[in-house]
């Protein structure tokens, strides 16, 4: 590859090496120069640019990105299309990721030029969540550094291994009358919700050997997949109440303790070949701990033995992080709010419109002007404390028409990068006292100001209200309106992922609001769709 400042005259069919900002436009770095491009860039008085030529045995970056990614691609990961020598390695499923980090070592210490960065090995995702990408350096590389690669460095060696439903018993031991409170209930519920698992019977007892010998005996050979049991006391030694107990019942302890703290106090147990695990205190706060480790490999199949639990401690010294989602215990007002608090709206209006051809969808006209003002009129009407409206493609003319409302205009860069990026970026737009958000997609101009008032009406976080979804029929639509305690969580959304997939999170504070119309389902992608709406009017 040839790179360096050449004349107009020797760049056809080579690649920018940086941007090169015009008149008329914007042509981006790594953009194949064409004909059409040299004359527009001698119209514009420029007659060197920096670019890559690519000689005989050369491979741009993209196509290097992507046949490396597929390479190492193992069970149930996807890739995402590469762009600017970026291809995105996705998680098909939720579960745990396996690395080979040898594997991986050796990858990027093949050549400066290619590189792999992953999650942390056995990172607990999400369907969807970005695991792993990998980044061509230059604009081109050769093609035997490729070949190399892939014919020397292990295959698949990101994998993923998907949650499986597991049935789990919990029992509650009792000491001085003390009951399991419905929050232990609920924060345990919702852990297990989040690696694919359901609590099924609860059971207390006292916190005695042979009674919780006696309970365990009853129930080793019921449908569960799992026991769990949390003691009114803490284990402090193996000859202690529940590891007695467990040995009583004919059970084995495999291991107590962990390096890992929240959660030193684990106890990893079998009987009748099934997990038996003894709860560390801190497992009834949602808070990671130790015994969410344990537990994501458990439930997805992954074998857990003393070796690898003594192999913890580095990492072990656990934080909060926003790739795990926790229970919330919103916080209540002093007093009842008599309004609704300052509610925003968030417009994404950063689309490029791709099946529509050449067209703007937003721009295409719809009750006598165009159907982004429409929206944004019907927003005004509902009377938000604040609009945010998101641009991106067609910058410009998307912001004169947002001129004409009281809204404002946030551009994003990296609009190319999937709504994802729309969405955090509104997101962390927002003033500090916003109570509320809600999202709303700029092509959905059948949503009407009634809708929005009825959504806001909805909102009372102090009575668990705090997430308001439309429904029609029984099937839920768009848009919704999130509680500020949430924000924090739309980080984890990657790509093309919308915030829907946060709901699954969070049952219990989700609030629908039956909408008498079928505009919460309709926008329009496609020019058959926008003829559909307008007839619909």
């Amino acid at each position: 590859m040839k790179f360096g400042e050449f004349s107009l005259s020797e760049v056809l069919g080579a690649y920018l090496a940086h941007g090169v900002r015009l008149s008329d436009g914007l042509l981006k770095k790594g953009h194949l120069i064409t004909g059409a491009d040299i004359r527009r860039l001698a119209e514009n008085n420029i007659t060197h640019v920096m670019v890559a030529i690519l000689e005989p045995g050369d491979m741009t970056e993209d196509d290097a990105a992507a046949r490396i990614s597929r390479h190492i691609a193992g069970e149930h990961i996807t890739c995402g299309e590469a762009f600017t020598g970026r291809a995105n390695l996705y998680a098909a499923a939720g579960g745990v990721i396996t690395i080979s980090t040898r594997a991986v070592n050796g990858l990027n210490h093949r050549d400066e030029a290619i590189t792999l960065a992953t999650l942390p090995e056995d990172s607990v995702v999400h369907k969807g969540q970005m695991v792993a990408t990998v980044k061509i350096i230059p604009l081109a590389v050769e093609q035997k550094l490729v070949q190399d690669i892939i014919h020397n460095c292990d295959g698949g060696l990101i994998t993923l291994k998907p949650f499986r439903p597991q049935k789990v018993l919990m029992i509650q031991t009792i000491l001085n009358g003390d009951k399991l409170f419905e929050k232990t209930r609920r924060v345990m519920a919702h852990r297990l919700g989040g690696f694919g698992a359901t609590l099924g019977q609860e059971h207390e007892c006292r916190h005695e050997e042979i009674a919780l010998s006696s309970l365990l005996q009853d129930h080793m050979d019921g449908d569960h997949d799992m026991i769990m049991i949390m003691g009114a006391s803490a284990i402090t030694d193996r000859k202690d109440v529940i590891p007695a107990a467990i040995r009583r019942a004919g059970g084995e302890v495999i291991h107590f303790g962990m390096p890992v703290d929240p959660g030193n106090l684990m106890l990893l147990a079998k009987l009748r070949g099934k997990w038996l695990l003894g709860l560390p205190g801190c497992s009834r706060s949602p808070k990671l701990n130790g015994i969410d480790l344990v537990l994501s490999r458990i439930c997805a199949g992954l074998d857990i033995t003393p070796d690898q639990i003594m192999n913890m401690g580095v990492g072990g010294l656990l934080s909060e992080y926003a790739g795990r989602p926790q229970p919330r215990d919103i916080k209540r007002q002093d007093k009842k709010m008599s309004t609704p608090g300052k509610i925003a709206a968030i417009v994404l209006a950063a689309g490029q419109s791709k099946r529509m051809g050449q067209e703007n969808k937003l721009l295409l006209p719809f009750e006598g002007q165009t159907v982004l003002s429409h929206v944004l009129e019907q927003v005004e009407q509902a009377g938000f404390s604040d609009t945010l409206v998101i641009t991106g493609h067609q910058k410009d003319r998307i912001e004169q028409e947002i001129s004409r409302h009281d809204a404002k205009a946030v551009h994003n860069d990296l609009y190319e990068e999937g709504i994802s990026s729309s969405v955090k970026l509104g997101i962390g737009a927002l003033a500090k006292d916003i109570d509320a958000a809600l999202v709303i997609l700029g092509d959905m101009p059948n949503i009407s100001a009634g809708i929005l008032e009825k959504i806001i009406a909805a909102y009372d976080p102090d009575k668990g209200r705090s997430i308001i979804i439309p429904k029609h029929n029984g099937k839920r639509g768009n848009p919704i309106l999130w509680h500020h305690e949430f924000f924090s969580d739309f980080d984890r959304l990657e790509g093309d992922m919308g915030a829907k997939i946060l709901l699954k999170d969070y049952p219990e504070y989700i609030s629908e609001v039956e909408i008498e119309s079928n505009a919460i389902f309709l926008d329009m992608d496609t020019f058959e769709a926008y003829e559909r709406l307008k007839d619909k009017k």
